[in-house]
């Protein structure tokens, strides 16, 4: 896969959560491989949505799932890929329940802007409306955070989305004035 991906689930009231990023040479829904429908609980009503551009590969999950049942080097990658996607679903829903809004639009901003050419400025592209929803939040107090973070110097306002002037002390508050 090129390009940025989000994968998401709704609430019977159509509130959007973000479950994970996928990122240009990741795979989507390689968790079908190993169980096409969980066995302990019903799915929840889930998305993928292109953030970016997205290519991607489109090869039949019982061609993998037939590999992976005869090649244990085949099967080890496959459960090394799902741990990762485990641990970072974890850390996406520990930020959601335990961070406050500005680390939660701070992340996504830089998480963003990270997907530029290297060299290149990082610019996140998305509009408030669309951050709003990646962070489960009202469009009004999303703008409110982004004045604020304009206000300090971290962000700035350009053609094409937010500019992140200070990616590290954006993400982690403690840095700031750290060379």
């Amino acid at each position: 896969m090129t390009g940025l991906a989000r994968i998401g689930t709704v609430s019977e009231s159509g509130d959007e959560l973000t479950l994970l990023w996928a990122h240009s040479g990741e795979w989507l829904g390689v968790a079908f491989i190993v169980e096409p429908t969980p066995r302990s609980v019903a799915p929840p009503e889930a998305f993928i949505q292109a953030v970016t551009d997205l290519t991607y590969l489109d090869i039949p999950t019982t061609l993998v799932r037939e590999y992976a049942r005869s090649d244990a080097a085949v099967a080890w990658v496959i459960a090394q890929f799902l741990n990762d996607r485990l641990w970072l679903a974890v850390r996406e829903i520990l930020l959601y329940a335990h961070g406050d809004l500005r680390s939660r639009i701070a992340h996504r901003l830089v998480e963003l802007a990270l997907h530029q050419p290297p060299g290149a400025p990082l610019i996140a592209t998305i509009t408030q409306d669309e951050l709003a929803k990646a962070v489960g939040a009202a469009r009004p107090s999303v703008a409110r955070i982004l004045a604020d973070l304009k206000r300090e110097g971290h962000i700035r306002s350009v053609r094409g989305g937010l500019l992140i002037a200070r990616p590290s002390e954006l993400v982690n508050p403690d840095q700031r004035g750290a060379a």
